[in-house]
């Protein structure tokens, strides 16, 4: 059963947290976190997404998709794929994404995903994960620190155009349970298939910090069927990368790459 129902919050550490508390309690498929800025955003890997007041989308949604325990994975690269295509909905300005869970927009990063499960030893009636979604909407370049106003970007920067914040959401919320029933019903192939279309890495050369800090370089072939991205190195051995640190290094020399 799906379920609009809405928490509002004016300021919360991390919507992620709060949503995982109320899925924990029983709470339905569809309940949303929503706050006007978090004091402790996240991203991957334990990085800080930056959440200025009011302008953005800081929205965390509770999914209870019927999966088995091995695709549970793949709900970030279907968020991605449904967030991509409400904010191309919104703004008319096409989207890239970086594997796993960026949304950039001319070589800009506007979007960030942050997916965290239940234990997935519970019965399958009582799983669930979160989505956690952070949109850079209305910020001006002088919202983001320093560091990172060459990197990222908002709709409002990339159009010039302000938006309403809790239609963004209705779109974002609509294409995820539209994809996530598409996943339960068809697999995974017709979603992968999309994502690939818009894939910014694909071709690259690429540097990332292995789990076990291991600094490997090597050109990005994209996902395989179940979503692990494919990495082949100037030796030629092919690496699956299933978590890591990944940026472009476009310097890297290409000469004698199979």
């Amino acid at each position: 059963m799906l379920t609009d129902r809405i928490f509002f919050l004016k300021e919360t550490p991390t919507t992620n947290r709060v949503a995982y508390d109320l899925a924990s309690k029983g709470e339905s498929a569809g309940t949303a976190v929503i706050a006007e800025s978090q004091a402790e955003g996240r991203g991957r890997l334990g990085k800080v997404w930056q959440s200025p007041p009011g302008k953005g989308l800081y929205c965390s949604i509770i999914v209870r998709p019927r999966l088995a325990v091995e695709d549970y994975p793949k709900i970030t690269l279907t968020a991605g794929l449904a967030v991509a295509i409400a904010l191309e909905e919104v703004s008319g300005i096409e989207m890239r994404l970086k594997w796993p869970n960026d949304i950039y927009s001319q070589g800009k990063k506007c979007c960030g995903i942050l997916t965290e499960s239940c234990s997935l030893t519970e019965e399958s009636d009582k799983r669930f994960a979160i989505v956690g979604i952070g949109v850079n909407v209305n910020s001006e370049k002088s919202d983001f620190a320093s560091e990172l106003q060459d990197k990222a970007t908002s709709l409002h920067i990339l159009t010039g155009s302000d938006y309403d914040v809790r239609a963004v959401f209705d779109h974002v919320r609509r294409h995820l349970f539209a994809k996530l029933a598409l996943f339960e019903s068809a697999g995974f192939a017709e979603i992968l298939e999309d994502w690939r279309k818009r894939d910014m890495l694909l071709g690259k050369w690429l540097q990332w910090v292995s789990t076990s800090g291991e600094i490997i370089h090597g050109r990005s072939e994209g996902p395989d069927d179940i979503g692990r991205l494919m990495v082949k190195d100037k030796e030629g051995k092919t690496h699956q990368i299933l978590s890591g640190d990944i940026s472009l290094a476009e310097k890297i020399a290409r000469k004698d790459v199979p």
